[in-house]
């Protein structure tokens, strides 16, 4: 994994694991390199975690049930899951969401957030979601809730995140940053699924 180490002139203090782009900074994913551990997920296994994905996400996941899932571990030691090789699921700090492939391929539904068209360019390389940009804000955004963020003009899916705030709260904040950007456009994980 690269690392860019960031120095605050003012403070002293050093803080890895971000990579400047622009003029924010974003935590970088672990990179794809290989799956650990891979192996198809017997029956009651697969049952299992699809239970747990949907008390995770709030919602029932779409599959078919003749699909048969794998398992796999990444180079960090976080777990996910793959349907005809590609990762539909991933964990980050013990939760598991799911890849934009998963949510293009309507497997599962999550609160949307809608963001206009200027903040687009944004989100796709990683950036947090922030109030200005939001046009709309679906009424089933819990706080701490998964959610996945969408263009204003063709409503796809752009990111996955975890929002700071309530549909209500977000609706009355007028600044900040209110949506924490997990997976996105052209990072590690979309990019596997291209392979």
């Amino acid at each position: 994994m690269t690392m860019a180490t960031l120095a605050s002139p003012h403070l002293g203090e050093r803080f890895a694991g971000f990579k400047r782009i622009g003029s924010f900074s974003i935590i970088e994913m672990p990179k794809i390199e290989r799956i650990k551990k891979r192996h198809l997920l017997k029956k009651r296994e697969q049952k299992m975690e699809l239970e747990r994905l949907e008390a995770d996400l709030g919602s029932s996941i779409g599959l078919d049930p003749k699909a048969q899932l794998e398992s796999g571990i990444l180079d960090d030691g976080s777990r996910i899951l793959l349907l005809d090789g590609e990762i539909i699921f991933f964990e980050h700090e013990k939760r598991y969401f799911p890849t934009l492939r998963a949510l293009l391929n309507n497997m599962v539904q999550i609160p949307r957030v809608t963001i206009d068209m200027g903040a687009v360019k944004f989100v796709v390389n990683g950036a947090d979601i922030m109030r200005p940009g939001i046009t709309q804000i679906d009424d089933g955004v819990k706080k701490d809730g998964i959610v996945v963020i969408v263009d204003e003009r063709h409503g796809k899916p752009l990111a996955v995140g975890v929002s700071n705030l309530s549909a209500g709260e977000l609706r009355s904040a007028t600044s900040g940053k209110v949506v924490k950007s997990i997976h996105h456009i052209n990072d590690d994980l979309w990019d596997f699924g291209k392979q």
